[in-house]
């Protein structure tokens, strides 16, 4: 992508990703248009520090507009807010890595797209503990093995992954996409968001200098990002959105329906804005929520997202099931939070609230 001026407004670029989520989520296609709109808005600059070329919006705010993007379009959302981490583990580097301050310029100049690889060391357990295992050499570091999960993976021209060591360490860096052994793998179909481009990247014998290293090899080398972004709930937003998108769906399916479908339908929205006001005042907290109150928060964010989509497909009816209806879309959209960056305690805060009585929100 080249650089341009914002020659869109961000309510326009969000008008566009909507009237395009449809053909993206039957087609299952890369979102090009969506995504230049996106680019036209600005949004490349958004993330990136100032001292790059970007704009750095504060945090809350650039977390609202995630939120309405994936109440347009949750693979554009992905697509964007993936591109955004990898940002951010490049901005936090930056006053060591003279390889992260070219990447942040080249981002920012649209000349470069990033994303990220990191579950293999944070919440994945398919390949095991060790899916990617990086060795000292004389001049850097052979990674060997796979990142099972890449948003955009077949586009970027860098990804920020992270590896184990011998010693159970971690070791975060930058992975060239075309480096001699990186191998992108065929995108598996999945039941949503096949647009994103997300397949596994397999590892073989592949050389990164020292100079490529951002952080590690030790323990916490994946917290730098907190010395960058101290609210990094994407995690409830982005289900925040979709349950948006899915409840303004529902007011539409209102015309003609009963005044306790009406009542409830409110109520439901009500639930909604409390969960958004919840979500934004932990924003505000110092230190930010961790742990289970943190687990607690994505759990409600999960199942309201859930919630949302199945009341626009109840009030769809039987129109709701056929796979081109955008009810469809909005509850395979809900489902791919149970299965998003879980780990142990989100999934246990998810399994009570399913397991109750009463709904966990």
């Amino acid at each position: 992508m080249q650089k341009t001026s914002a020659s869109l407004t961000f309510e326009s670029a969000l008008a566009m990703i909507s009237s395009n989520a449809e053909s993206i989520d039957q087609r299952g296609r890369w979102p090009v248009e969506s995504l230049r709109a996106l680019q036209q808005c600005g949004a490349m600059t958004w993330s990136v520090p100032t001292d790059f070329g970007g704009d750095h919006l504060p945090p809350v705010r650039l977390q609202q507009r995630y939120q309405r993007i994936a109440a347009a379009c949750l693979t554009t959302a992905l697509i964007l807010t993936q591109r955004d981490a990898a940002i951010d583990f490049l901005a936090a580097a930056a006053a060591e890595s003279s390889s992260a301050r070219r990447l942040l310029r080249q981002a920012a100049g649209g000349r470069r797209w990033l994303s990220i690889g990191i579950s293999q060391v944070t919440t994945s357990t398919r390949h095991g503990s060790s899916a990617l295992i990086g060795r000292s050499i004389a001049d850097g570091y052979r990674l060997d093995g796979i990142i099972p999960w890449a948003t955009s993976a077949h586009h970027t021209d860098d990804l920020i992954a992270a590896a184990e060591v011998h010693t159970g360490d971690k070791l975060l860096f930058i992975l060239p996409m075309d480096s001699r052994g990186v191998s992108v793998q065929r995108c598996r179909p999945m039941a949503v968001l096949n647009g994103s481009d997300t397949a596994s990247v397999k590892l073989s014998g592949v050389r990164i200098g020292r100079d490529q290293v951002l952080a590690g090899p030790s323990a916490d080398a994946l917290k730098i990002r907190a010395r960058r972004r101290r609210f990094t709930l994407n995690t409830c937003v982005l289900p925040l959105g979709v349950a948006q998108g899915a409840l303004a769906m529902a007011q539409e399916h209102l015309r003609g329906r009963s005044r306790l479908c009406r009542l409830e339908i409110a109520g439901l929205r009500n639930q909604w804005q409390q969960l958004v006001r919840s979500v934004y005042r932990h924003a505000a907290q110092n230190p930010p929520v961790a742990g289970a109150a943190a687990a607690q928060l994505r759990a409600q964010c999960n199942h309201m997202a859930m919630r949302s989509a199945l009341a626009a497909l109840e009030l769809a009816k039987g129109s709701g099931l056929h796979t081109d209806h955008p009810a469809q879309r909005r509850v395979r959209e809900a489902m791919f939070f149970f299965v998003w960056s879980s780990p142990a305690e989100v999934i246990e805060k998810t399994l009570a609230g399913l397991a109750a009585d009463l709904p966990i929100c």
